[in-house]
């Protein structure tokens, strides 16, 4: 498995959802499940390996193969687990991202959603492909999920038995093991979280009714305190709905924006107010997956009201400019695709339309560059079949990087 982050121009194949192009179907009729599997089969080798030669073998491989080479002897999981190898990574130029997805499927209706992590077909290293990572639990409905380095924080959502939970999970991503933290206050579901600062914040998902509708995790002392707001607004500002349940979340400019089904709001952690962003106007296009790349949200507008299904906004007047370029086919649906960065890369992964109630999953990747007049540009560099035919009933994107 290798690392979504390096695409080279060879890597772009100019595939087509309509077309299905041979050499990706090639690889995704392999069983990612079954490879996990012959992996797992495998017993760890007991001879002593030096730590120096174990750490100059880690430094060529993508990190996202860390997990299963963490099993490979206790020489591999020692140095995994050390700062000193992602600090000589960070020296020499190859921290990396690496792109989860969390994954809803409509059928069977009560199964939860599950993990999967992007990863480059072997050995042609060239279309990319979804894999489940099955060590993983399922998550909860509705759960808020930010990331600090390789540890991925899972935080409320639907216990399984139709009520909201204050549990909290942390993932660490070298290994893809969890553990339990302590739980917040108050149980939330579909609450709005980011980090600012190290530390994170976790907005509503209840109803407003107590000075700890806003809770701070510190991730040094792993602890939860509350965060007095402002609320209900008085005057020209709205109540959040019921539940304080939220759309959409995205941190920018060291603010949480939120979005509920009408308005966005903004908190503002160093004055400690949550306050009406008026001129979001078009604020309902980050009702779809959004992400943000150089100070500029992206975000996708199914609608192509501005004769693009890709839109930038520049929070520093708010106005939705179109990413010029040749994107997607008009197979995509528009409305379930989803947005991540990925070194400075739109990542665009989303499904075809219904064939008889079953969907393929595609990923596209675009460079995108800043044009005189602040028009931007995006250039298709490389499009994969990632999923085959699935009941999908959603996706989230989550990244983590070391």
């Amino acid at each position: 498995m290798a690392l979504i982050s390096e695409i080279s121009d060879d890597a772009s194949n100019g595939g087509d959802p309509r077309k299905n192009p041979q050499e990706e179907v090639e690889n995704q009729n392999e069983n990612p499940k079954e490879e996990d599997q012959e992996v797992e089969k495998l017993a760890p080798v007991t001879l002593y390996i030096p730590e120096g030669l174990v750490e100059s073998i880690l430094l060529l491989v993508e990190r996202c193969n860390y997990p299963k080479l963490s099993l490979f002897s206790r020489s591999f999981h020692h140095v995994i687990s050390s700062p000193e190898l992602y600090q000589r990574r960070s020296q020499l130029g190859l921290t990396e991202p690496v792109l989860y997805a969390l994954i809803r499927f409509r059928f069977p209706r009560n199964r939860l959603p599950c993990w999967y992590i992007l990863n480059r077909n072997v050995p042609r290293n060239i279309s990319l492909r979804l894999t489940e990572v099955r060590s993983l639990p399922p998550m909860n409905l509705g759960s808020a999920v930010v990331t600090i380095g390789y540890e991925m924080y899972v935080i409320g959502g639907d216990n399984g038995r139709y009520r909201s939970t204050s549990d909290v999970l942390l993932i660490d991503c070298r290994f893809h093991t969890r553990r339990s933290l302590p739980r917040m206050q108050r149980s939330r579901y579909s609450a709005a979280a980011g980090v600012i600062d190290g530390k994170i914040y976790v907005i509503g998902g209840c109803e407003q009714r107590d000075d700890n509708w806003v809770e701070v995790f510190d991730t040094d002392t792993q602890t939860w305190s509350s965060v007095p707001v402002p609320g209900p607004f008085p005057g020209p500002f709205p109540i959040f709905n019921q539940n304080g349940a939220f759309m959409a979340y995205i941190v920018m400019q060291e603010r949480i924006y939120i979005m509920d089904l009408m308005d966005c709001f903004a908190y503002e952690q160093r004055q400690g107010i949550l306050h009406h962003v008026r001129e979001f106007e078009c604020h309902q296009m980050c009702h779809n997956g959004c992400c943000v790349v150089e100070d500029l949200l992206y975000s996708i507008d199914p609608l192509c009201l501005s004769e693009s299904p890709i839109v930038a906004c520049d929070p520093n007047d708010f106005v939705w400019r179109p990413v010029v370029g040749e994107f997607f086919s008009p197979n995509l649906n528009y409305y379930e695709c989803k947005l991540a960065n990925i070194c400075g890369n739109l990542m665009v992964i989303g499904p075809t339309k219904d064939r008889q109630g079953r969907q393929d999953v595609w990923c596209v990747e675009i460079v995108l560059k800043r044009l005189e007049g602040g028009e931007i540009q995006g250039k298709v560099v490389s499009r994969s079949l990632v999923l085959k035919s699935v009941d999908l009933g959603s996706i989230d994107l989550c990244r983590s990087t070391f």
